[in-house]
């Protein structure tokens, strides 16, 4: 037992430090990992703030049934791609299996340490809900112990759902030779089908919400969400059978799942580490590449075998594309919305043209999958330097490749909802030429910034992807400057119009085009030569 607790622990701590850095002893990496637990708790308290202030009196506890299936959907969405590398193919397997321990406690610490770490983002959205609702209908003792024990074993059917997800992506994929595109496929759809069923959700805030709404919805959480449902009535009530009946269903089904996958664990995951081999291999004539052409095939396959690069950078074009058919397929809903700008002297239609372009625009800014590009070369950074093609064209094939990830979801959802909602040819050209412009001015500022705050040495991708300084200065700068241009169109564009508007953000961009790469061509080259 002492060594599985050893191995559980060294888990965890593995698993912290993926989310902050690498180093033991990084005060950095702490400070960053408070701010990130500290964001999240004061976004749950405000969001169920929120909630229990607009639910009428009589229904106040439906504010904990709400938290907690969102709590359960977090951890689902969540532990789809953890499990990816926690339970399936994870680097250390071979270190793993010899060590003198046995292979059923290496599974469980590595259970373990997975629960854990799920077990912290439950309790971060789940109880602010408990405290705000406690605090208010002046509950007593009771409900919060039955609150915080139940709360342990709540994220463990979702985690037992999202792992067998995980698995099933992982099989399909079998052992091809893009085996790590197709998983990311598999959970880029399944990601895809969650946002669409919340978008479906989320329209029905806007109708009534008559008493009849809250019993609705509450039977439809103790008909098909019944472990949430026990475990909430359970501590408002203070029924003892009722926690202990939640914690039996939640434990069972994880108990169950542990003691049949432990069967399979090895046998699962020697087969999920196999590499790709070719069958009835021959050599044949290659017609050979540019080397703009085989940079670029380098850069794109870089991205998409990458889950974490995918979803830190590449999830707000995949938003787009949805969001644009979900806009297409409310068309009521958005007018109603935009109504209240033709007190302002607005029309809806040129309103929504500068709205959509807005949104462009800062999912865009999002998406600087360049800013990491260099830094993610780390140990062959030496071959990329010394490979015979000009630096100019390591960096257009960086650039071209980041532009494209963002031309083709923008210019889909862009031409979804100009169809949708009639927009004249001009802004429809004009729109399009702003996503060109946009791509190319993402793609050359993410360089400018990764070769100015290159990181080339490091032990895991995911601490470039999500906490270098070049990554840290492209997104949250892409999220300030897209959010103050639409601040900038709703003040603005009343005097300038909606399309005149759009057409200054379109030659401010080209402009900076031109500037951001000549930038490139002359002190870039030099401070990349300048790396080691």
């Amino acid at each position: 037992m002492k060594k599985f607790f050893e191995i559980a622990k060294i888990q965890i701590i593995n698993m912290v430090r993926s989310t902050t850095r690498s180093g033991s002893k990084n005060s950095k990496g702490i400070f960053l990992l408070v701010v990130i637990l500290g964001g999240l708790i004061f976004a749950s308290a405000t969001y169920s703030m929120g909630i229990y202030s607009g639910i009428p009196a009589g229904y106040k506890d439906f504010v904990l049934y709400t938290m907690a299936t969102a709590s359960v959907l977090i951890v689902f969405i969540f532990s789809i791609t953890t499990a990816q590398g926690q339970l399936f193919q994870f680097k250390d397997f071979d270190l793993l299996m010899t060590l003198p321990i046995s292979r059923t406690m290496v599974f469980l610490a590595k259970v373990l340490s997975f629960v854990v770490i799920m077990l912290v983002y439950c309790f971060l959205f789940m109880l602010p809900a408990l405290v705000i609702y406690g605090v208010n209908e002046s509950m007593g003792i009771l409900y919060y112990v039955y609150g915080i024990v139940g709360l342990f074993f709540l994220p463990l059917i979702p985690i037992v759902i999202s792992s067998l997800f995980a698995f099933i992506i992982r099989k399909l994929a079998g052992h091809g030779k893009y085996k790590n595109l197709l998983v990311n496929l598999g959970s880029i759809i399944l990601f895809a089908a969650i946002m669409l069923g919340s978008m479906s959700l989320s329209s029905l805030e806007g109708t009534t919400i008559p008493e009849e709404v809250f019993v609705t919805g509450l039977m439809l959480i103790k008909t098909y969400l019944y472990p949430i449902y026990i475990y909430i009535h359970s501590c408002i009530s203070g029924n003892i059978i009722e926690l202990v009946l939640s914690i039996l269903i939640n434990g069972g089904v994880f108990a169950l799942f542990v003691y049949l996958f432990s069967k399979t664990f090895v046998s699962i995951n020697s087969t999920v580490q196999t590499g790709y081999k070719a069958k009835n291999f021959k050599l044949k004539k290659e017609e050979g590449k540019s080397p703009l052409q085989a940079l670029c095939e380098k850069e794109f396959k870089k991205f998409t075998s990458n889950m974490m690069y995918f979803m830190n950078m590449g999830m707000g074009q995949v938003m787009l594309v949805l969001g644009g058919a979900y806009l297409v397929f409310n068309k009521q809903m958005v007018f109603e919305m935009l109504t209240q700008f033709e007190s302002l002297g607005f029309q809806i239609k040129p309103t929504l043209f500068g709205l959509i372009c807005g949104a462009i625009c800062l999912f865009a800014l999002m998406t600087p999958t360049a800013s990491v590009s260099i830094s993610l070369e780390g140990k062959q950074f030496w071959i990329t330097k010394t490979i015979p093609v000009k630096t100019e064209t390591i960096f257009l094939s960086k650039a071209i490749v980041n532009a494209v990830i963002i031309w083709i979801p923008s210019m889909i959802g862009f031409i979804l909802i100009s169809v949708g909602f009639g927009f004249t040819m001009f802004e429809l050209i004009v729109g399009l030429l702003l996503i060109f412009v946009l791509g190319i001015f993402v793609g050359i500022l993410g360089l400018c910034i990764n070769i100015n705050f290159p990181k080339l040495d490091f032990d895991r991708e995911i601490i470039v992807i999500k906490q270098s300084m070049s990554s840290f200065i492209a997104i949250f700068g892409g999220m300030v400057v897209g959010a103050l241009l639409i601040f900038l169109y709703v003040n603005v564009s009343e005097f300038v119009g909606p399309f005149n508007f759009v057409m200054i953000i379109v030659s401010i961009l080209s402009a900076l085009d031109i500037l951001l790469w000549m930038y490139l061509r002359t002190v870039g080259v030099r401070k990349f030569c300048e790396l080691y």
